[in-house]
């Protein structure tokens, strides 16, 4: 184990404290969604290979909110280590599409596409050049925000726990 650390060769995937927060309101809404951390190795061959993950539940212990955490490995029960690994994908996904894909790409161009067209002449060799990359820009976020994004949106029905469940 020392020596794995000592080659960087571990790697942990972190999604615990961007859903816990969240966990108490799905639960409510009678589903069931954990935060996760995931141990991976990388093997000589460069592949990343799972070594444990830890799921998180909120609930109350003594009146008190407390956590609940369960870690699962590969050598344990088969079927709870593959329902683990799809709660790691849901959130893996959930970030990928809300952070990385919506807000680190779309939401922040739209200021600038705002600013361009409101700002700069059309004769502007910035507003030229910029035009063909701003194009469709307000017409796409505006959708986005209409019908992935929003709450009981086609990301939310289809990649939810909650609903992923009664399938």
């Amino acid at each position: 184990m020392y020596q794995a650390i000592n080659q960087n060769r571990l790697y942990i995937l972190d999604y615990h404290d961007i859903y816990f927060p969240y966990l108490e309101k799905i639960k409510v809404s009678e589903g069931k969604a954990y935060a996760s951390r995931t141990v991976f190795f990388l093997s000589h061959e460069d592949r990343l290979k799972p070594l444990a993950i830890e799921l998180s539940l909120p609930q109350l212990v003594d009146g008190k909110p407390a956590k609940k955490n369960r870690v699962f490995t590969p050598t344990g029960n088969a079927a709870h280590w593959n329902l683990a690994k799809i709660h790691v994908n849901i959130n893996d996904f959930g970030v990928h599409e809300l952070v990385c894909h919506w807000l680190r790409t779309h939401a922040v161009i739209e200021p600038f596409t705002i600013a361009t067209r409101r700002q700069l002449s059309a004769m502007h060799p910035l507003h030229v050049l910029l035009l063909p990359h701003f194009r469709n820009t307000m017409n796409i976020n505006a959708l986005a925000r209409k019908a992935l994004i929003s709450a009981d949106g086609i990301i939310e029905s289809t990649f939810s726990p909650e609903n992923t469940q009664s399938r």
